[in-house]
């Protein structure tokens, strides 16, 4: 009789074990990009309005818990939380269900998963302005240090978020540099998100402001400025160049004047041939001012040719035209334009070569006249 009873007691042992028992599974990414949001998924057979707990935690050599969500189960038995990430850290962080009062989880549940926040941003460098004035023009310019002489894709996203370019991959030279421009017609902060052939490296902000025209003085002749002037509708390409390695600019004229400037912070030499022919070279300026030209635009593309005046300088630089149908850059020189600098100083073999003669002439006539 005692085994009867002890086999009972048993029996609603395990009968009540089970009645608790249930089960819940969640599902959250493995890697996510730093400053997303973690969204975690979740299902359930928990009776519904039972609340449970979800805590996110940071899990590198200590756990540091970061924040904790309540749960209530809803008659569809499914659930949604989201754990924003803007001010973390990057790093390894863990997502786990804590126990629910007198409730188990079977076998099959799954409480627990981690998630990477991936974030590369410290490896590369934007050069170009954190802050730039509506011109038409976006300018990004950078450093990739491990991504050298290779590509690094680019995406460019509107303020409303929208796609503004991409994601494209741009090519860098050997030390890592690359340079893109986008074309804009509105302000805001415009995000840039690059990436490499190992993934999400990291997001930019770049903000665009209106031009503020109250601080422009009012005076009756231009004073000289370190700023180009905009009042016309300008046009710019954005290159890199060395003396070895000069950027070239290919600018589709209107009829009329046509003033090109170059960018500031390195001292530029403009080459260009005129229409008459004639190969002009302008360096008046040091690397406080932009370097520039003004000619007669007659419709035609006009060649122009800038590079550092010093051998060790190695920089980007913007060519903005104004008054123009189009302006493009190039490392490669366009048919028939040769660089000034790259054309041999005038020598004098020409002028030796007719003195070598009267010199042999003279010597074999001297030799003649011995014959006789």
């Amino acid at each position: 009789m005692m085994k009867k009873i002890l086999i009972f007691a048993i029996f609603c042992l395990l009968l009540s074990g089970v009645a608790s028992a249930y089960e819940i599974r969640i599902d959250a990414p493995q890697t996510l990009k730093l400053g997303e949001i973690i969204v975690v998924n979740g299902t359930t057979n928990l009776p519904a309005g039972i609340t449970f707990d979800i805590m996110l935690t940071r899990s590198e050599y200590t756990s540091e818990t970061k924040a904790t969500k309540h749960v209530t189960v809803q008659g569809d038995k499914n659930f949604t939380v989201e754990f924003p990430t803007a001010g973390y850290t990057r790093g390894t962080y863990k997502v786990e269900i804590l126990p629910a009062g007198e409730f188990r989880y079977l076998g099959n549940s799954i409480t627990m998963r981690v998630v990477t926040l991936v974030d590369r941003s410290d490896e590369v460098k934007i050069t170009s302005l954190p802050r730039q004035y509506l011109n038409g023009v976006l300018h990004l310019t950078g450093t990739a240090n491990n991504v050298r002489n290779d590509g690094i894709e680019v995406q460019a996203d509107n303020p409303d978020g929208s796609r503004l370019f991409g994601p494209s991959f741009v090519p860098t030279n050997l030390d890592g540099q690359f340079s893109k421009d986008f074309i804009i017609e509105k302000t805001g902060i415009y995000q840039i998100k690059l990436s490499d052939q190992k993934g999400y490296i990291g997001t930019y902000n770049i903000s665009v402001l209106e031009q503020d025209i109250s601080t422009v003085p009012v005076v009756t002749s231009p004073p000289v400025s370190q700023t180009p002037d905009t009042t016309l509708p300008t046009q710019s390409a954005l290159m890199f160049s060395t003396r070895d390695q000069p950027a070239y600019f290919s600018i589709v004229t209107k009829h009329g004047p046509l003033r090109v400037y170059t960018s500031t912070g390195t001292d530029w030499v403009i080459e260009y041939t005129d229409l008459s022919g004639q190969r002009v070279k302008t360096n008046t300026k040091g690397a406080g001012f932009p370097e520039e030209v003004t000619i007669q635009g007659n419709g035609e593309t006009q060649y122009f040719l800038v590079y550092p005046n010093k051998y060790s300088d190695k920089a980007n630089v913007t060519m903005f035209a104004e008054n123009v149908n189009s302006i493009t850059g190039s490392l490669v020189p366009p048919p028939g334009f040769v660089a000034a600098t790259t054309v041999p100083p005038a020598s004098t073999t020409k002028a030796a070569f007719p003195a070598v003669i009267v010199i042999i002439s003279i010597v074999l006539v001297a030799l003649l006249w011995q014959r006789r």
